[in-house]
């Protein structure tokens, strides 16, 4: 199977945070994603799929995987809302059994990738606005819905639905759960 750099595909959120942060310039990120352009989306997802199996299997916590499962089996429409790029979680949320995928895309033309993004990474009030837009649209309350994350990062759609769950949570965001009496869970 023929590799194409994954490198510039996982840096993407951090270099879109840094972005954010106003510690990187746009042709830097737009620098960075230009290394995958050319590359077919076949590929793309070729080499997705291999780094699920070598990588991020491995490392799912099973209690994590359990909880998902279960959700899935029980008919809840479950959503993987990420920071990451969709080409990248898909081999995760097809292993779970997840349909849905919020996440940053790549911009194809004819299904070759041109080395620019279709839609920037979720983050922060982003992540919640797109989750919103997705629930609106449904017709599905946020009040409804749980939203399970690890990192403080995801406070405001933590804070815009019902149920909040943090999960392995970083230490920010552990204090934050513990004051709103949110609910805490821990994989190991």
């Amino acid at each position: 199977m023929g590799e194409f750099p994954v490198r510039p595909l996982v840096r993407v959120p951090s270099l879109y945070l840094r972005y954010r942060l106003g510690t990187v310039s746009p042709s830097t990120l737009s620098r960075n994603i230009r290394g995958i352009r050319g590359k077919t989306k076949a590929e793309m997802e070729e080499v997705a799929e291999a780094t699920f199996a070598r990588r991020v299997k491995p490392d799912i916590f099973a209690g994590a995987e359990l909880l998902i499962r279960r959700l899935v089996t029980n008919g809840a429409e479950v959503v993987l809302a990420t920071l990451s790029v969709d080409v990248i979680v898909r081999p995760l949320a097809d292993y779970l059994g997840v349909r849905e995928v919020i996440a940053a895309s790549l911009e194809y033309d004819e299904g070759v990738c041109t080395g620019r993004l279709a839609r920037g990474p979720t983050f922060n009030r982003e992540k919640r606005d797109y989750v919103l837009d997705y629930l609106s649209a449904r017709g599905v309350s946020a009040s409804a819905c749980h939203f399970y994350s690890d990192s403080i990062n995801d406070l405001p759609l933590l804070a815009a639905v019902g149920h909040p769950v943090a999960v392995n949570p970083d230490r920010r965001l552990r204090r934050v759960a513990r004051a709103r009496n949110w609910r805490v869970i821990r994989f190991g």
